[in-house]
């Protein structure tokens, strides 16, 4: 069987934290892939709050190799897609280890790396630190918190080095530890334009720009070309090594085929990835199993093209209980059985959240 021809049963469990994961985040709700997505901070939660989660289940933590193999041995997920920053090398090893060892499908989604021309290359970060001891100047710094203590190693570094890093609590607290005060923290949450970098790099007279390979998501090349048009030097840290993955549109193409994604027709005449079968449904009998916010989405739909609908669920959501309190829908309120699968329904929809009962339905 071929690779986008595999059903996949279970949700999908998404590693986020990047732009790519925000789209991905959209992605599944917009298509009504079953998934839960994983993101390290509550600021990460906020940020796809802001989106509506209404559809999803975020998970907030930073979890261990150990953490991760555990959750994905529940049995939920049967397929993991990692879209983490491309410098978070060591979280993306034990995510790749932890589905590993569970058995878990994985797919890794990798950002484009940007233009390089013009720049000051470095393997790592000491490597940066090193060129910039041996020369002079401000330096903005666009690398976050996290690694801005490597940075402490130069001399009247918490006068030369201006630090831009997320407006969270905890990175403020970090980086006045280490010596970073008053006018050399910069806390913003990007992106960053053009014009933005340009203002930055001339208000503290920047000689050279501290950046890594972020991609073109990540505003790399808005960073190359503000520093040629401010007379600055990009300092660029590589990536930590060569990945295999998938771009974002192989992954989401891959995904609509594993989960049926119905393509409509767009402006450049792309076709249906699906025939389109019209059929006259007016009072014809459909049986959904479930109650809960995906089965609210299938009748709705259902009760759209006239269908005379019977529910088997313990529990309804609020608004499916309105309905069947005005008599749009026959609610029977017990687990369904074997005995209930039979063809005086034209239709069968499982719509509950347990995989279990979702096989056993089918």
């Amino acid at each position: 069987m071929k690779e986008e021809e595999k059903g996949v049963e279970g949700k999908v469990l998404l590693f986020a934290g990047t732009s790519e994961g925000r789209r991905l985040y959209d992605f599944f709700l917009t298509n009504g892939i079953p998934f839960d997505i994983s993101v390290a901070t509550e600021y990460g939660r906020e940020l796809l709050e802001e989106k509506g989660k209404e559809d999803s289940h975020i998970l907030v933590n930073r979890l261990s190799e150990a953490e991760m193999e555990a959750l994905l041995r529940t049995g939920t997920y049967s397929l993991v897609v990692d879209a983490t920053h491309p410098y978070a090398a060591e979280v993306t090893k034990n995510i790749h280890t932890a589905c590993q060892a569970a058995q878990v499908e994985y797919l890794r989604l990798l950002r484009e790396e940007g233009r390089q021309e013009g720049v000051i290359r470095c393997g790592n970060l000491a490597e940066a630190v090193d060129y910039l001891r041996s020369h002079e100047g401000n330096i903005l710094s666009t690398i976050g918190s996290k690694e801005l203590r490597q940075l402490t190693a130069l001399e009247h570094f918490e006068e030369r080095v201006f630090a831009r890093i997320l407006p969270l609590p905890e990175a403020v607290t970090q980086c006045h530890e280490m010596g970073f005060q008053g006018k050399n923290l910069i806390c913003m949450q990007g992106p960053f334009s053009f014009d933005m970098n340009v203002a930055m790099l001339r208000q503290y007279q920047c000689r050279y720009l501290l950046t890594k390979n972020s991609g073109k998501a990540g505003g790399f090349d808005e960073k190359l070309s503000a520093a040629k048009a401010a007379g600055a030097k990009v300092v660029l840290i590589d990536r930590p090594s060569e990945e295999q993955g998938m771009s974002y549109e192989e992954i989401t193409s891959l995904l609509k085929k594993r989960f049926g994604v119905i393509e409509k027709e767009t402006a450049k005449g792309e076709r249906w990835e699906r025939f389109p079968l019209f059929v006259d449904t007016k009072g014809k009998k459909v049986l959904v199993v479930g109650g809960g916010a995906v089965a609210s989405r299938r009748i709705s739909s259902l009760l759209h093209f006239q269908w005379e609908v019977t529910v088997i669920a313990p529990r309804m959501e609020e608004e499916l209980v309105g309905m069947a309190e005005s008599g749009r829908i026959c609610w029977e309120q017990r687990k369904v059985c074997p005995q209930d699968i039979h063809k005086e329904f034209s239709l069968i929809v499982a719509a509950t959240d347990s995989r279990e009962v979702n096989r056993e339905v089918g």
